[in-house]
């Protein structure tokens, strides 16, 4: 399969599973942090860190890699959304809730992509 056409379809489908996600969790906001960003970024992470330590010890074909990767992944996950939530808020004076959001979302997705990694490295 062509690189291009994999990372194509895996974006959309990416994109509409982000979506799907960010339907199903409207409003959800515990301690005025948004979950289904973080739910989003968080799997994202651990995914891509699967998928690495995959293509590290199996050499997965690139479309494939790719595909998931770039792809679909890069579709599913929301740094640009991410970052419009930081500045909305930051512009709202919510300062506790902008360094709690920060940080757990640096640090959870570290976590799950070291996780992912290590799942697919350690099998």
């Amino acid at each position: 399969m062509n690189k291009v056409l994999a990372v194509g379809l895996g974006s959309a489908f990416g994109g509409v599973a982000r979506y799907g996600l960010g339907v199903v969790l409207a409003g959800v906001q515990p301690a005025g942090l948004p979950l289904a960003t973080f739910l989003v970024n968080l799997t994202g992470s651990a995914a891509f860190g699967y998928l690495f330590g995959l293509q590290h010890t199996r050499d997965l074909a690139p479309p494939v890699y790719l595909g998931l990767t770039t792809g679909f992944l890069g579709g599913f996950t929301t740094y640009s959304t991410f970052n419009a939530e930081l500045l909305s808020l930051a512009l709202g004076n919510q300062w506790a809730a902008f360094a709690g959001y920060v940080l757990l979302t640096l640090a959870a997705c570290f976590a799950g992509g070291w996780l992912g990694f290590w799942a697919a490295t350690s099998v």
